[in-house]
This record gives structure tokens, C-alpha cells and sequence, in this order.
């Protein structure tokens, strides 16, 4: 099917800038452009080096670095387009993007919904003014919110009970993230690896004291590599040094798109147990590195908490725990190390298999086509 429209994907999150929305909204310009007659990509001038994979033959529109101007411009471009009918566009957030693509006066307004946006926390300016009205006049105005989980589109429904709101599940690039044919086994040392920013919520702590416990039971029997930087990371530097567990944790900083397939299949676990507060707005939406490790077969531990529960299925390809239960992910290290690492394997083997059948982009893209185009 191909639509004779244009989209555009109006988003301040794109590369080189990193993280989950900009990546997100990378794999859809690829990834739609067998579904529309053009795709263009309007977004903010930004510095870096983080260019991904498969960005090529992509017509992006760069604004400029100053918040004021960049927004005055975007209005302005988007304003003068003729034939707005003739455009579907596909918002990275709703704030600013969603605002002032309906600002410029286009109906065709789709918003992609992640979760912490969606968030007051403590603020009471959020929770009485900023989600309450302003969020909820967005999503009103917008033809369709597609959200990346069931826990965010319950968010959204909270919001806005009157928005038009669909949980679309994120998906992975399958061929880029796949298993190394070429991987040594090593069945002397459990190696487990976490990838995301360093910060308190992503419960990289809760990580290090079972690793404390079960390193006095298996020593040097497990590794810990880890991926990323943030404003915890001293803190966990600190605390991995108090612990004195500095000669199993290994700190990688930040890791390039480009070199992520290859940190994912150097380990044989990956885990993230981030926390849920309902004083913060900080969650996991989602959770793509789930994904990006069970696509290079990789089983993945996650806690449920957020969205993880749509990045990860329990027994197939993974396992959920509780937040904050050190008793549950240490039983868990324990029967893995306990002669049961052929359970790696067979989980690595079911999380390949799943993203395969489930979770690409192809499928992803021609899902979000059909849902664009009702």
C-alpha cells in the first residue's frame, strides 16, 4: 500500500542527538518511506557525532540552535505549505511539536506518545496547568496519539480522556542488531551489561548491592559491563567502590549506535531495573534497549515497572521482576550460575525468535501506516 501524501516528522529529538525518541523517530523517516511519497524530516540544528546507521537519502530540514527562533521558523515553514490535507504529520512529542504543527493549521496532526511527558510528579504547575490543560488541549486537537506502551497510553487516557489514542509497541533494526555467528561461549563468568543513561531512577544501585551478595557467593564468577553516562555516574562509581566490587563492574562510558550490536553480544545478560515514583517523572516508557538486546540474542531482565512489560515477556526471551527486590534478582543470578546457564541459551534463542516474528521495524512501519491512514 503507499499513501499519495507527504509526511513529515516534525521532532526536536533526531540525530546525532541520542536517546530513545531520536532513534525512534529515525527508524520511522527510514522506515515510511516505502509508504509515502516523500518524507521529510524538520528538526533542530544540533552538534555531535552519534550519525546513525541507516540514514541515508533522508531530506532533513535543520532549525535553528535558539529555542525562540527555532520555533518561530518551524511555524513559518510549516505555515506556508499549501495543501495541508496533502501532509500527514508525525510529531516526536506534543510539546512544542504537537502545538505548533496545529498552530501552522494542520489537521492532519499524529503525536508519538513515550510517557514521562505525560508525568507531573511533585509540580503542581504541571498537575493544575501543564498537563491538565495545556497537554490536554493537544491531544484533543490531534487526529491520533500512538502511544509505545499500554502503561503510556493509560497516561495519555488519564490526560485527555477524549484524545484518540492507540499503543503501537516500539520495535528494533533486526538485521543491524543480531547475533555474533562468531560469540565464544564462556562458561567460567556470567558477563551481564546494562546501556542507558546513569541516573538514580534507572537502578543501577539495586544492580550493584546483589552483585555484592552473590559475588561473596560465585567470586569473579559474574561481570558487569556498563554502557552510558549520566549525573549518577560518579555517585555509582563511588558506590561500586564502597561495595568493593570495582574488579567486577566495568565502566564503558558513552557507547555509539554503531558499537552497540557488538557491546550487546559481548555479554551474556542484559538488565535494566528501573524505578517507578509517583513523585517523579521519571519512568521507563518502554524500554528499547530491551529489544535491542533480545534482537542480538540476548536475554534481557527488566523490572515491572512502566512500559518494560511490552519490551519484555516473561519466558520468552526474558524475566521480570519486582522493583527494588534484591531477593528476587539475586534467586534469580543464583540459578543461573548454579549450572543453569544453558537457560541463557535457550532465552537468548525465544528473544531472537520473538523479535523476528513481532518486534521490526518493518512491521512496525507498516502498522503505524494503517493506524495513520484510518
Amino acid at each position: 500500500m503507499f499513501s499519495d501524501k507527504n509526511l513529515i516528522i516534525f521532532s526536536y529529538d533526531f540525530p546525532p542527538s541520542n536517546g530513545g525518541i531520536a532513534r525512534l523517530c529515525q527508524e520511522i523517516a527510514v522506515g515510511m518511506k516505502s509508504y509515502y511519497n516523500t518524507v521529510t524530516v524538520l528538526t533542530r540544528k544540533k552538534d555531535g557525532e552519534n550519525f546513525p546507521y541507516n540514514l541515508k537519502d533522508v531530506y532533513i530540514i535543520e532549525l535553528p540552535k535558539n529555542r525562540l527562533f527555532c520555533e518561530i521558523k518551524a511555524v513559518k515553514y510549516l505555515s506556508k505549505l499549501k495543501n495541508k490535507n496533502n501532509y500527514d504529520i508525525l510529531c516526536g512529542t506534543w510539546h512544542p511539536e504537537g502545538l505548533l504543527a496545529i498552530m501552522a493549521g494542520f489537521k492532519n496532526v499524529f503525536v508519538l506518545g513515550h510517557g514521562t511527558e505525560f508525568l507531573s510528579g511533585s509540580s503542581n504547575f504541571r498537575k493544575r496547568i501543564w498537563i491538565k490543560y495545556y497537554a490536554n488541549f493537544v491531544l484533543r486537537k490531534s487526529r491520533l496519539i500512538i502511544a509505545n506502551s499500554e502503561y503510556t497510553k493509560g497516561l495519555i487516557t488519564k490526560v485527555s480522556k477524549d484524545s484518540n489514542v492507540v499503543t503501537l509497541p516500539l520495535a528494533v533494526n533486526h538485521e543491524f542488531f543480531k547475533p555474533d555467528k562468531n560469540k565464544l561461549s564462556n562458561s567460567e563468568k556470567l558477563k551481564i551489561c546494562t546501556v542507558s543513561r546513569i541516573e538514580q531512577f534507572k537502578g543501577h544501585d539495586f544492580i550493584a548491592n546483589v552483585l555484592l551478595k552473590i559475588n561473596q557467593k560465585y567470586p569473579d564468577k559474574i561481570e558487569w559491563n556498563i554502557g552510558g553516562t549520566g549525573e549518577y555516574l560518579k555517585e555509582l562509581i563511588n558506590l561500586v567502590n564502597d561495595l568493593g566490587i570495582q574488579k567486577i563492574v566495568k565502566f564503558h562510558g558513552f557507547v555509539k549506535d554503531a558499537d552497540l550490536p557488538c557491546f550487546y553480544n559481548q555479554n551474556d545478560l542484559f538488565i535494566l531495573c528501573t524505578r517507578e515514583n509517583p513523585s517523579s517523572v521519571n519512568v521507563e516508557g518502554f524500554g528499547l534497549v530491551f529489544l535491542e538486546a533480545q534482537s542480538c540474542g540476548i536475554p534481557v531482565i527488566g523490572t515491572k515497572t512502566g512500559g518494560i512489560s511490552d519490551a519484555v515477556k516473561e519466558g520468552s526471551g526474558g524475566w521480570l521482576i519486582e522493583q527494588d527486590n534484591e531477593k528476587e534478582l539475586y534467586a534469580l543470578f543464583d540459578n543461573l550460575l548454579n549450572g543453569e546457564q544453558s537457560i541463557i541459551s535457550s532465552e537468548g534463542l525465544k528473544a531472537r525468535l520473538r523479535v523476528e516474528k513481532d518486534c521490526t521495524w518493518e512491521i512496525y512501519c507498516n502498522n503505524l501506516f494503517q493506524l495513520m491512514r484510518k
